[in-house]
């Protein structure tokens, strides 16, 4: 059974890359209010015929604005102890806890999560197809105002730990201020909470360290 839901994501990774690359043209539209949310919507027409939606508040690049360094980094999980990357994952599942269930019943309504190096949340971006896009109006007053606004509130004291590495060591970067997580609707529903590929990391890593220390 396993086997099986392991194909099946790999199968939806697949297709979600493939959609990624695929032509498609891309329209900035005026910014307007959905659901008591002020944004600026971005949407992407595909040659294939579907229409994805990415949008961010109005103000989302001044969230930006307190970081001289504008470098987004990584976490390098190579480098963190299993009860910090244990800390993480727990928290990215406590973000499903919060889902409005309305919100949680629509189809591939993601959300990519910016989260400074004091582990708090302080812009986020949504990313859907054209069906769950067309539905938020519909859904109760302020939701998705509501919603965004329990984001930001949220943060991870583990992250004080964590020293963000710089994806493209090509550049000379000072360190990077911040790191983003996908919280992908896909996956979610496929796994819910449980995810093989990072509980097999992490018990990896146990076993790696534990090797360590009976060898010293």
């Amino acid at each position: 059974m396993k086997k099986i839901i392991l194909t099946l994501f790999v199968c939806l990774s697949c297709i979600m890359v493939a959609n990624a690359e695929y032509p498609h043209v891309v329209d900035t539209l005026p910014k307007r209010i959905v659901n008591g949310l002020e944004i600026i919507p971005v949407k992407k027409t595909y040659e294939w015929g579907g229409v994805f939606w990415d949008f961010r508040v109005s103000d989302f690049e001044k969230c930006f604005q307190r970081f001289k360094n504008k470098c987004r980094g990584e976490i390098n999980y190579a480098l963190n102890s299993s009860e910090v990357d244990k800390a993480i994952y727990d928290w990215q599942d406590k973000f499903w806890e919060i889902y409005p269930p309305e919100m949680k019943a629509l189809k591939d309504f993601d959300l990519k999560l910016f989260i400074d190096n004091d582990g708090r949340v302080f812009a986020v971006e949504f990313s859907m197809p054209d069906e769950a896009f067309q539905k938020l109006e519909g859904l109760p007053e302020n939701m998705l105002k509501n919603f965004y606004r329990n984001l930001i509130k949220q943060e991870c004291t583990v992250f004080k730990e964590l020293d963000f590495h710089v994806l493209n060591s090509n550049k000379d970067f000072d360190s990077p201020k911040y790191t983003t997580i996908w919280l992908k609707k896909g996956v979610y529903d496929m796994f819910g909470t449980f995810n093989p590929f990072r509980e097999r990391m992490i018990k990896e890593k146990e076993a790696r360290m534990k090797s360590q220390e009976e060898e010293q």
